[in-house]
């Protein structure tokens, strides 16, 4: 069965972040953990880290605001349009406004959504609507628009996982670059050592 193609907004309800009136300053004693833009992994998940906390005591009701295990984040201001799905934060968790929460709907896995939004294709189209000159952003209104290919949830589930192994194969081999690139200084400098001491030898023979 071919994909089915609906909009955002019939894949899931996209939600607000929190307005900050002022910086975010860190309350030791505060109500709610906020999650920033800066937050976000380049991968497909976003997990609870203790070097995230920022907590705050928001005013008034934040219920909608809050973010919960299984809902998708996505970057809403800037050029780093990146989706990830919320996999575990602690309670009165609110995101920030700099991203909107996609609450997936039934038939939808919410990281089949993320992956999907995060392919070249679809990054081209919101860089398309993207407005404002200083910081762009994503305005709800025409992010709602945007057409999704929506398979089973079968294939939804096999398409995510896949993508997961692609981002963990990426991320093996960033580090295997890194260790060659350490590897490769530290024998250029033991080499230019050994020069340098064969040097001082000759001159003292």
């Amino acid at each position: 069965m071919p994909a089915e193609i609906r909009k955002l907004s019939d894949c899931a309800e996209v939600l607000p972040g929190y307005s900050l009136k002022t910086r975010a300053e860190h309350e030791p004693e505060g109500t709610h953990q906020v999650i920033m833009a800066k937050h976000i992994p380049e991968d497909l998940a976003y997990e609870y880290s203790d070097h995230h906390e920022l907590r705050i005591t928001p005013k008034g009701s934040v219920e909608n605001y809050e973010v919960h295990s299984g809902d998708v984040l996505f970057i809403s201001r800037g050029t780093r349009n990146q989706a990830v799905v919320v996999k575990d934060v602690p309670q009165k968790t609110i995101a920030s406004a700099t991203l909107y929460i996609l609450r997936v709907k039934d038939g939808i896995d919410p990281a089949y959504l993320a992956w999907t939004l995060n392919q070249s294709s679809m990054q081209s189209q919101i860089a398309q609507v993207r407005t404002g000159a200083g910081t762009p952003i994503v305005q709800r209104k025409l992010i709602v628009e945007l057409e999704i290919p929506v398979p089973s949830l079968e294939k939804q589930k096999h398409i995510a996982e896949i993508g997961k192994l692609m981002m963990q194969e990426k991320s093996l081999s960033q580090e295997l670059v890194e260790l060659m690139n350490l590897k490769q200084s530290l024998i250029g400098q033991q080499l230019l050592a050994q020069f340098y001491e064969m040097n001082q030898a000759g001159e003292h023979e």
